[in-house]
Formats: structure tokens, sequence, C-alpha cells
């Protein structure tokens, strides 16, 4: 959903949510129909004050059903979207070029796993001011040089994913762990 649309759906929930709430309120007793400035709306909330049983009754429990909705509205507008974010590549008059972000963690993850004592590799990426944070967890294979591992780590990703990619890469973390040896099941014959 654009930019515009979502700020137009914040900005109705958030108006229709106020008069729910005023409503409730006003049905409740709680605040005076001529709560808001200029008389507006007064003969509607003097109606409303006036009401009495099962029309009372009827407009509370439809304010409050208003109220909650507008409020989980409002929740799942603000939560982000479980799409992939996407980078963009490049843009021109002839059209626009992006990348998922999950696909540039699969690049710098498979450049990791190519490389010899990486056993496995987990990387995340964000986007920057400066160009992409890419930060790894690597399971490396036990008596692995972790210093020289790193800095080659590092070095491969950066330039594999900006040679790729074209997007700039601003910093690599590398955090790095050895992999316990499991006993493994002997083959009886």
């Amino acid at each position: 959903m654009s930019i515009f649309n979502r700020v137009l759906v914040i900005i109705v929930a958030l108006v229709i949510l106020a008069g729910a709430v005023i409503t409730l309120l006003v049905a409740t007793g709680v605040s005076p129909p001529d709560v808001l400035p200029y008389g507006w709306f007064e003969p509607q909330l003097q109606g409303i004050a006036d009401a009495t049983g099962g029309t009372a009754g009827a407009i509370i429990a439809l304010s409050v059903v208003i109220t909650l909705g507008m409020i989980a509205l409002l929740f799942f507008e603000f939560i982000p979207s479980g799409k992939p974010a996407s980078l963009l590549i490049s843009s021109d008059e002839n059209g626009v070029v992006t990348i998922d972000v999950e696909s540039v963690c699969m690049l710098a993850e498979h450049t990791a796993t190519s490389t010899r004592g990486v056993r496995r590799v987990k990387c995340r990426v964000r986007e920057s001011a400066g160009g992409l944070l890419i930060s790894c967890r690597a399971s490396l294979a036990l008596g692995t040089n972790i210093v020289e591992m790193g800095a080659d780590l590092r070095s491969k990703i950066k330039e594999v994913v900006e040679q790729l990619t074209g997007l700039p890469v601003a910093q690599v973390d590398i955090r790095t762990k050895y992999e316990s040896r499991e006993a493994k099941p002997l083959a009886v014959r």
C-alpha cells in the first residue's frame, strides 16, 4: 500500500475513533453534549445524551465496538508488514530495479559458506545512509583461525554484494563460534 493510502487510512481511523469515543462519553454521561467547539454536532450529541433504555445501551455497545475496531486498525497499520523489504538498485525513465533484502542475505550467506572452514552462516541486512550493514553469525570448523577467517569473510561478502547488486556496503560484522563436534553413530556391518 502506498504511503498516501496509509496516511489517509490512519487519518480516517483517527477521526472515526474520536467520534466513537466522544459518542461513548456523551452516552454514558461522562461528558456534556456541548463538548465539541463551536457547537459542532450538538443536536446529534443531545439526542444521544437524551437516549434511555435499550437505545442508550445500543449506542454504548456500538461505540465500544467501533472504538475497538479503530484501535485494531491503527495497530495493524503501524506494525511492519510481513513482506520482505526491497532495496533500490537503480531508477531511471525506463523503470526501477530493486532486490529483496532476503536475497542479499542469501547472497552473503552463500558467499560465506563457500569459504573453506565455514559450516553454517546466518546473515541480516539493514540499510543505512552510508550503505548496507550486514551482520553474520558464522559457525566455523574447530581449529579454523578466527582472525583470518573473519577478515576473509568480511572482504568476500563486501566484494560480492557490491559487485553483484551495485549497492554500497558500509560495514560487514562477523560473529563467529566453533561448531561443536557431535559424536556420530558408528556404522556397524
